[in-house]
């Protein structure tokens, strides 16, 4: 009954010397569930509800990493405040162009992401599964929507409005670094730049060593990006580079956003 190499990284292997039942436990779900039991701040009974499916979405959105990076006390009222949605096959969630109302989380069924262009047929961008997050970058940047997501199945969402995401979830994740302590970051190796803005203004300037990969690109590619280091996201304003650093979160990098975007003096 005792953990094995339980440190991170770890230190030592383990190898069975006979035949062994053993239970793998999440060690970020863990951490999440001791920090609640140890301060008291998560009450099981506030977030009871009439719904059977209650404790199950909430368990999947836990094992979720973006999830599992959310100060308790957020966590609890995002649930409370989640609202869950039913869709048909055919429905349109999120409408190209239209206002960023809502963050979404897939519990179950599939949709499919397209973009339209004027005189061409929409494009299709990407499908979407259970545990997919969608909405957030009309929110995080306060834009118009840039695509549409459709139902593909039978769906069932759970949503945020645009005010609870920034408060809860997004604040929270956004972790901001300044330009003298990100550049010694860079310049250790442990991290490396994200330019998220478009070829022609990386062209125009950018910095040394940044990696290009525009916003609208970066969840096609993740591919590219070496998971073991610090991504520092960067645009011109900081806004752009927000919406990547929240994607990356949500995949499972470490990313830091460059606080009020590329300094003037470098561009």
């Amino acid at each position: 009954m005792h953990r094995i190499a339980h440190q991170s990284p770890r230190q030592v292997s383990a190898r069975c010397a006979t035949d062994v039942r053993y239970l793998s436990v999440d060690a970020g779900l863990l951490d999440v569930m001791l920090t609640w039991d140890q301060t008291g701040s998560f009450e099981v009974s506030d977030l009871s509800s009439a719904d059977n499916d209650a404790d199950d979405w909430m368990t999947r959105l836990l094992q979720m990493r973006t999830f599992q990076l959310v100060p308790p006390a957020n966590l609890q009222a995002m649930f409370l405040r989640m609202q869950q949605v039913q869709v048909d096959p055919g429905t349109v969630v999120v409408k190209q162009d239209g206002d960023g109302d809502y963050f979404y989380v897939i519990m179950s069924g599939r949709c499919i992401v397209t973009r339209e262009q004027p005189n061409m047929k929409a494009v299709r961008l990407a499908e979407l599964e259970p545990g997919a997050c969608f909405g957030e970058e009309a929110l995080i940047s306060d834009s118009r929507r840039n695509a549409s997501v459709t139902a593909l199945t039978p769906c069932k969402l759970m949503r945020l409005s645009k005010d609870d995401f920034r408060q809860l979830l997004n604040d929270p994740l956004s972790r901001r670094v300044g330009f003298d302590q990100a550049k010694a970051l860079v310049a250790t190796k442990r991290a490396r730049w994200l330019d998220v803005r478009l070829p022609s203004e990386y062209q125009s300037g950018h910095l040394d060593g940044a990696l290009n990969l525009p916003l609208y690109m970066l969840r096609m590619r993740l591919s590219q990006l070496d998971p073991g280091v610090t991504w520092i996201a960067y645009c011109d304003t900081g806004r752009r580079s927000s919406v990547a650093a929240f994607v990356l979160t949500q995949k499972g990098f470490d990313a830091q956003v460059l606080d009020g975007g590329m300094p003037p003096t470098e561009r």
